[in-house]
């Protein structure tokens, strides 16, 4: 069966859409797929370089905050039939369109993932584009989605939530989950790597923050939450990982040096591979403050490692955390966080070393990557036997 995954970039900095496509192809073999990838990114981007990614069709430039590309519907054309079936990746840019007519015009079925993009957060937090949104939905985006094979959610969670959003809603949903393969590389190779490059920080219970900085994942909790734990265990440091580029972290910048916690906050900038891995297997906890996620890719990263989460009851995974106490779910407020914080700290060093070994088998029964692309692919051999 040939599959062709629909993204506008396949640029890691976009978040946890394209780690999932990555390790998505690492078992397309075991599934018997043959998986290809269709975005807007520019041919020469350096990051269509990854050996992980399968067969990349890179159609940029793309124009516009609605990443406009008239390549996307001319190569789909020409190109759709090849494909048993389509999976897109997202909504609200020009990609969605693309498919959507030519797969109409061609008679070939298509799938959406969400990506939590349906979330009413949004709608709350930014009423201007809502607006623009709501038009949208009326004109177009809803039409897509009613008229996808399936619209799939990562969560029950993320599934009631879209049904908050616009209206009308004609969707057919299907719950799938997400997952990851889990640390790729041999303990040994990235035992050490990490402190290597941040010798400072040996010793330190750290407290990692792994994503984008930006306004929804509540990095501001976190950090005036660590500000009113830190005094009383003055070994404790937070490690924010994630690109700096969003406007966001100049105001978190102000805020470290507001709180005089420059000596106590390390800002990595974006890690990847080998590093990457170090920096969770260095961590004591793991810890995101979020206002709103749909899956979350760090905390199953994290969850991989054996590492304990503190995380928001807006992270739509959240109760999964809860069933296999692999960690402590509070509010996403400050308040929630200082909880979050205090549970943790409290810990004896064997209740932390139970926590950590449920921290695994949340990850290995809920959200290994196995197990939810078996759901994906045998959802659309299924839906493909019935033609």
């Amino acid at each position: 069966m040939k599959i062709l995954h629909v993204i506008s970039s396949v640029n890691p900095k976009d978040g946890g859409p394209i780690e999932g496509i990555k390790q998505d192809f690492k078992y397309s073999n075991h599934h018997k797929i043959d998986m290809e990838i269709l975005c807007s990114d520019n041919k020469d981007s350096p990051w269509l370089k990854d050996r992980r990614l399968p067969k990349v069709h890179a159609l940029g430039p793309k124009i516009l905050g609605y990443a406009f590309n008239l390549k996307l519907v001319n190569w789909l054309d020409i190109n759709i039939k090849k494909y048993d079936a389509i999976i897109v990746h997202g909504l609200w840019q020009y990609h969605n369109y693309a498919v959507w007519v030519m797969a109409r015009k061609h008679n070939v079925p298509y799938y959406v993932y969400s990506h939590g993009m349906l979330d009413p957060w949004f709608k709350e937090n930014y009423p201007i584009k809502d607006i623009k949104k709501k038009i949208y939905w009326w004109l177009i985006q809803g039409r897509i989605l009613k008229d996808a094979k399936s619209v799939i959610f990562t969560a029950n969670e993320e599934r009631k939530l879209a049904r908050k959003s616009y209206h009308p809603y004609n969707v057919k949903e299907k719950v799938i989950g997400y997952g990851i393969n889990g640390n790729p590389y041999k303990l040994r190779s990235i035992d050490k790597l990490f402190f290597k490059k941040f010798p400072l920080l040996k010793n330190k219970r750290i407290i990692l923050y792994f994503g984008r900085i930006q306004e929804k994942k509540g990095l501001d909790l976190l950090i005036n939450a660590f500000h009113k734990t830190y005094r009383k265990n003055s070994n404790l440091h937070l490690v924010v990982v994630g690109p700096h580029e969003h406007t966001f972290y100049q105001k978190i910048l102000i805020l470290v040096t507001k709180l005089k916690l420059e000596k106590y906050i390390t800002f990595t900038g974006p890690l990847y591979n080998k590093l990457k891995w170090s920096a969770y297997k260095s961590c004591e906890v793991f810890c995101l403050s979020s206002h709103q996620e749909n899956f979350g890719i760090s905390v199953a990263e994290a969850l991989s490692c054996s590492k304990p989460v503190l995380i928001t009851n807006k992270i739509n995974i959240y109760k999964n955390i809860k069933k296999f106490k692999a960690g402590f779910v509070s509010n996403d407020t400050e308040q929630g966080t200082i909880k979050n914080l205090k549970l943790w700290l409290a810990l004896s060093k064997a209740e932390y070393k139970k926590m950590s070994i449920n921290a695994y088998k949340c990850f290995k029964n809920d959200f290994h990557i196995l197990n939810s692309s078996t759901k994906l692919y045998n959802m659309i051999k299924f839906d493909y036997s019935k033609k």
